[in-house]
């Protein structure tokens, strides 16, 4: 179960209460980084995750566990465009 409403606490005693790009989100699957990203639609293998500053490397997805209150961002780095000098 995914829920973005904020102004309600989380439902049920396994459901953790995370901030998921600025937003509260009530989360019960999986209590793993890779878990929580598939859940947002977000490919593992293109984001790079920041919980409560620290940036965590892709292969510690899966043994990164999830605590209620963490601050969770999804980083994406770009690459392209050109240099006009």
């Amino acid at each position: 179960m995914l829920s973005f409403d904020q102004d309600k606490p989380c439902p049920g005693r396994e459901c953790l209460d995370l901030v998921v790009q600025g937003k509260t989100l009530h989360y019960d699957g999986a209590r793993d980084v890779r878990a929580l990203l598939e859940s947002q639609g977000e490919k593992s293998a293109y984001a790079n995750v920041r919980i409560n500053g620290l940036v965590l490397s892709r292969r510690d997805f899966e043994n990164i566990p999830l605590s209620d209150g963490d601050n969770i961002d999804f980083l994406y780095y770009m690459g392209g465009g050109s240099c006009l000098i």
